[in-house]
């Protein structure tokens, strides 16, 4: 990657206001906390780690159901049924070739019906 950015510069003349990457774990090992999302690299490119597992997680609600063992023997059971999902989404704003904005939004999906959920802002200039 080092390499890649430094041709594109050097060969191109380009300039590379960001880059996005994903490595999955967003808790370190042994319990070291959360990993950095947002990195102000020593050429002046911000990198952002864009990844984050799960991506889906399935939206659960609880339904009732009669269970007979014998002819008169019933016991009610509560079974979880999906009924949907929650989506995480790496959103950029960028304004002028600058960063101007970075958060994990999670998107609930349910039938047609989409809601944001809850979003974490880790860069806001």
């Amino acid at each position: 990657l080092a390499q890649a950015i430094s041709d594109l510069k050097e060969g191109y003349k380009l300039s590379i206001p960001l880059v996005i990457f994903g490595h999955m774990h967003k808790q370190l090992a042994y319990r070291r906390g959360l990993r950095k999302m947002v990195v102000h690299g020593t050429d002046g490119i911000i990198y952002l780690n864009g990844a984050v597992v799960p991506r889906v997680k399935r939206l659960m609600h609880t339904q009732e159901a009669s269970i007979s063992n014998s002819a008169t023997t019933s016991s009610r059971l509560t079974v979880p049924k999906p009924r949907g999902s929650v989506r995480e989404f790496t959103v950029v704003e960028m304004l002028d070739g600058k960063l101007v904005r970075a958060a994990e939004s999670w998107v609930s999906v349910t039938g047609d019906a989409t809601k944001l959920e809850e979003e974490y802002v880790f860069y806001n200039h």
